[in-house]
């Protein structure tokens, strides 16, 4: 099974490999590789649009900056590693119109979190920046295989619209009936991972108990089958694929934040499905 991430430390990683030099040009001994966690980084701040995460603590085992990453988006590369254990980072609003702001320097967050190695996570920055309510979710991500089957789930992704109910419908347009799939999802909150066969499946999000108030639906990724020259993408329709439909609310008017009048489904995979390439 793939994860999905880039990678991005190899760079860094090549830099320690060599090392440093003593005064006569010799190499001195270099520093081991350390256990690594693994992150990513969602902008669920419908009232602010780019923000960007920079790790302040030290350079080395750390991954690149999530830039300007847009409301409701995720930071390039998905799961990036870093040294597990304690963390510094901070979050800035990277749009100079937000807050009457030249340039990428207003902090909206500084974080200290603790990533254990060989664990992934979801750094959740949700709330509203305006208002004080602005805040860090660190998710940890439980990533399971489905074998011959897809797995997805679903996050509530922000303050403002209650505990959610979503229902797997064939179509994004179709009805909903019976049981919710996933039932009174908490805001900032992942619901457990459900398993089906591969197959084109939409995701439709209402208040909690209520069917009659539907609050967003989005059609999944088809995804793509591999071959023996290109290994598969995620979605819908490909075995092995476990993805998350995020559901985020409006954004807020009048802000700089990517426009959507009404809340929205968003998908991201979690793992890809497995290789049919040759490694």
């Amino acid at each position: 099974m793939r994860i999905t991430k880039v990678p991005m430390l190899v760079a860094v990683f090549a830099i320690a490999a060599v090392g440093c030099s003593t005064d006569d040009g010799a190499l001195t001994a270099t520093a081991a590789k350390p256990p690594l966690a693994y992150v990513r980084y969602v902008n669920a701040l419908p009232d602010t649009q780019n923000t960007t995460v920079r790790w302040i603590d030290y350079l080395e085992f750390t991954p690149q900056s999530f830039a300007d990453v847009p409301y409701r988006g995720v930071g390039q590369g998905l799961y990036q590693g870093l040294k597990a254990g304690s963390r510094q980072f901070r979050i800035f609003n990277s749009d100079a119109v937000d807050f009457s702001t030249a340039g990428n320097t207003a902090v909206l967050s500084e974080q200290t979190l603790t990533f254990e190695a060989n664990k992934y996570y979801t750094i959740l920055f949700t709330g509203y920046a305006r208002n004080g309510s602005k805040k860090v979710v660190l998710l940890e991500d439980a990533v399971p295989s489905p074998g011959s089957n897809i797995a997805v789930r679903v996050l509530n992704a922000n303050t403002g619209l209650g505990s959610i109910d979503a229902y797997k419908t064939a179509g994004v347009g179709d009805a909903i009936t019976g049981s919710p799939a996933f039932a009174a999802v908490a805001e900032q909150k992942y619901s457990a991972y459900i398993t089906a066969a591969p197959a084109a499946f939409a995701i439709r999000a209402t208040a909690a108990g209520n069917a009659a108030n539907i609050l967003a639906s989005g059609a999944a990724p088809a995804g793509k089958t591999g071959s023996t020259s290109e290994d598969p993408i995620g979605g819908a329709g490909v075995a092995g694929t476990v993805m998350t439909a995020m559901v985020f609310p409006a954004s807020v008017s009048g802000s700089k934040a990517a426009s959507s009048t009404t809340p929205t489904v968003v998908y991201v995979v979690d793992k890809q499905p497995p290789r049919t390439t040759s490694p």
